[in-house]
């Protein structure tokens, strides 16, 4: 019975280990060492090494503020920095991009950013750079004088990308999100800025299959162009603008005849040309005025 008794100790040690295991969670600091498994008593000083000893689907959380990057994220995992500043203002060089965090993952990996802020000091460098992964999740967080704020670019299968509460001010474009070969991306901004990007703020690019996206209680202002949607190639792009602001562009909405961008209760005004092509439709609950050159969009019904 002693034996018995000792052996489901035993077993329950064990499950207790991999429940632990599989729920890990690391710490970095600005004062952090690199070394260890990343406790909150002794966290750790980058994201990378935090990163190495965490689990999938672990978590790497920010302790006390600091300069944590470059990154790359090879697996499902959160970084999440509330009250603290979590910055990154160096790059990481790669084949495809210099970015400050790279996400290489596999297809079924989610990936969460929340409260960081990536400053890229106006260098040829991008914020986020996602190459493979199931989704990206960023809250709350700035990326501001990059080259691109946020290149979302997989290659193959449905990938997700969500932003919200996060501020884009670029030196160059703001987002970038881009099909090829057989991928497919649905994607939803949510209070998003995206400001003073010398070229583009959004651009959406259908070169594989279709991009589905959606664009709510936004401001987009100061760009080249506001938002761009490309089915350059064989992909549809289909986007959604809701409550959104676009404002002091070159052109507001710039859109190639095989898109559909759907507006409904926003405002473009300030635009030196409000937006062109007839693959725009309105719900006729817009407000489209003083731009230097209007357009009449295509109306249609609410349903």
């Amino acid at each position: 019975m002693r034996l018995y008794a000792l052996s489901i100790f035993a077993i329950g040690l064990l499950a207790g280990a991999t429940t632990a295991q599989a729920g890990n969670e690391s710490w970095v600091s600005g004062t952090g060492t690199d070394s260890g498994n990343c406790p909150r008593t002794a966290p750790c000083r980058t994201f990378q090494f935090a990163h190495d000893q965490t689990s999938n689907n672990g978590a790497i959380n920010v302790l006390t503020s600091g300069n944590f990057g470059p990154l790359t994220i090879t697996k499902p995992i959160s970084i999440v920095a509330e009250g603290v500043e979590a910055v990154i203002n160096s790059a990481l060089p790669s084949s495809a991009n210099d970015a400050a965090i790279i996400i290489s993952a596999g297809g079924g990996a989610i990936v969460s950013l929340r409260g960081l802020t990536i400053d890229m000091r106006g260098t040829d460098n991008e914020g986020i750079s996602f190459i493979s992964g199931k989704a990206l999740h960023v809250q709350n967080s700035v990326i501001r004088k990059a080259l691109l704020g946020i290149r979302f670019a997989p290659t193959s299968g449905t990938s997700e990308l969500h932003v919200a509460d996060t501020a884009v001010e670029s030196g160059f474009n703001g987002t970038f999100v881009f099909t090829t070969g057989s991928a497919a991306v649905t994607a939803a901004f949510d209070r998003l800025r995206v400001e003073n990007g010398s070229q583009n703020g959004m651009i959406f690019t259908g070169n594989g299959l279709a991009i589905t996206a959606t664009l709510r209680d936004s401001v987009v202002a100061g760009n080249g162009a506001g938002v761009i949607a490309d089915a350059s190639g064989s992909g549809a792009v289909n986007l959604m603008i809701e409550r959104t602001a676009l404002v002091n562009n070159g052109t507001g909405i710039l859109a190639s005849p095989a898109t559909t961008v759907r507006i409904g209760t926003s405002t473009l005004t300030g635009n030196n040309i409000a937006f062109n092509g007839n693959t725009v439709l309105s719900y006729g609950t817009n407000k489209i005025d003083g731009n230097s050159s209007e357009a009449t969009p295509t109306l249609i019904p609410m349903k």
